[in-house]
């Protein structure tokens, strides 16, 4: 059911809201189980940032940025210190570039791939900042952009925005605001800061253009340069989320829910209800991956004997990620295998995984791969949610018959979440990717997993750059 529309006059319910959250959250505070989510997604991210620069490198239309040469407040993964925006930007970029970082499955986006690298950038600008401190940004900036995200009832296919981007905007300026000013006028001059700087689309998800994975970047970027006018004492507009041109109904045709982003506020946390990926590739391919590896369980060796494989998807992940179109059967860059459902189950049926390893090795697809391609075809789920993003059907059709697999909830899921253990090993792996000794890995992993007990991030932060230059 589509939100009521919003009464511009109104009050600016939502940010007025996180701003005396700010203003009070203190860290010992927070239930335990939050904490411990903010621990995980912090090891997640980081693991996953110093993966991507491992595949990515440093691109020349990235270092020139970086040649740019400023104050050097911050560290990018694998690269100099430069001026926090541009540290931002690189590192959001890195969090992001192999699809590995969290999503919330309800908001439908990814919520810390701008929050985290604007709070981490914020942090070196300022200097000495504690682990609690830097969790309160993180925890406030996430679920500023998780919450905004369940409040939208505008389907991404229908806006055509890229909600990771453009919701994140918001959370990242908040967590980049608390550290460098944390002044109730200040979080507010930056938000409506912000509002001019907001962008997000996916047009370059269509494409496969790399710009896709920069867009977070971009947000934790212009979250800082918003964070740093308004302690410099910029005004911004006092409504953006709900005023009479207001992101609302300028960006989302007044599908937003004001009541729905604030309700149960500091009390219960959609931070909690975040995703871990165990695959590289866009959300939308989980389900079938999961369904995937059940089936290939499920047939054993029967698995070479598949003739053929039946998906039936939500509508918005067929839209996605399910298309039959040239870029999504045989598709020659990273971000259009990421985002093809038939690449992503072709490479468990074939491989038994889907990891930076194909990533690198099976774009454009091996004849093996296209082979198995070949045998997909999807469809839309006519039980499934028009947001649905977790669940799908999947029917192989073979000499054994017909064998039938249903994924409601992807792994990593909060209803089917990794593990410690699990999340530990992603956390190694993706550093092993980047050429760091499993030793430094549990040594890297065990500081971050201890952040708010350091008095100082500044030695975890130069570690986590230091990591990020291992490879070769």
């Amino acid at each position: 059911m589509n939100a009521a529309p919003i009464k511009h006059d109104a009050p600016e319910l939502t940010l007025d809201a996180f701003i005396e959250l700010s203003q009070s959250l203190r860290w010992a505070q927070v239930p335990e189980a939050t904490r411990a989510s903010v621990r995980r997604e912090l090891l997640d991210y980081l693991g996953a940032a110093i993966a991507g620069r491992a595949a990515a490198g440093c691109p020349p239309w990235l270092k020139v940025l970086i040649d740019i040469g400023g104050r050097p407040d911050a560290r990018v993964i694998g690269g100099p210190r430069v001026p926090a925006p541009t540290a931002a930007l690189c590192n959001g970029y890195y969090g992001h570039v192999l699809e590995f970082d969290d999503t919330h499955d309800e908001a439908v986006l990814h919520a810390g791939s701008a929050a985290i690298p604007a709070a981490f950038a914020a942090a070196g600008m300022r200097g000495e900042v504690s682990g609690k401190e830097l969790c309160e940004s993180v925890l406030l900036g996430v679920e500023l952009t998780c919450r905004l995200g369940v409040a939208t009832k505008l389907n991404l296919v229908e806006g055509g925005w890229i909600y990771t981007a453009l919701l994140g905007h918001f959370g990242a300026t908040l967590a980049a605001a608390r550290l460098i000013d944390p002044r109730a006028e200040t979080l507010r001059n930056a938000l409506g800061i912000v509002y001019c700087l907001a962008s997000g689309n996916h047009q370059s998800t269509r494409e496969g253009a790399p710009t896709k994975h920069v867009q977070p970047g971009f947000a934790a970027a212009n979250a800082v340069t918003a964070a740093l006018m308004a302690s410099g004492g910029l005004p911004g507009v006092k409504h953006p989320l709900t005023g009479e041109d207001g992101f609302s109904r300028v960006y989302l045709h007044d599908q937003f829910d004001p009541a729905r982003a604030i309700h149960g506020l500091g009390m219960q946390w959609e931070f909690d209800r975040l995703s871990i990926k165990p695959y590289p590739t866009c959300r939308f391919t989980h389900a079938a991956i999961s369904a995937a590896h059940e089936l290939r369980t499920l047939l054993g060796p029967d698995t070479d004997k598949i003739d053929r494989v039946e998906l039936f998807m939500a509508p918005q992940a067929l839209d996605v990620v399910g298309r039959d179109a040239p870029e999504k059967r045989v598709p020659q860059t990273r971000v259009n295998a990421q985002f093809s459902v038939y690449w992503s189950v072709a490479s468990v049926l074939a491989h038994g995984e889907v990891s930076p390893r194909q990533l690198a090795e099976e774009i454009p697809p091996s004849p093996q791969l296209r082979e198995w391609i070949a045998k997909i075809s999807c469809a839309p789920d006519p039980e499934a949610g028009e947001r649905d993003i977790g669940g799908c059907k999947l029917r192989a059709h073979g000499i054994f018959g017909t064998r039938d697999v249903k994924q409601t909830s992807a792994k990593g899921h909060p209803d089917n979440p990794l593990s410690d253990d699990e999340l530990l090993a992603k956390f190694k792996a993706n550093l092993r990717y980047a050429q760091v000794s499993d030793k430094q890995a549990d040594e890297l992993a065990e500081t971050i997993l201890d952040i708010d007990n350091l008095t100082d991030i500044r030695p975890l932060a130069d570690a986590i750059a230091g990591a990020g230059a291992a490879q070769p």
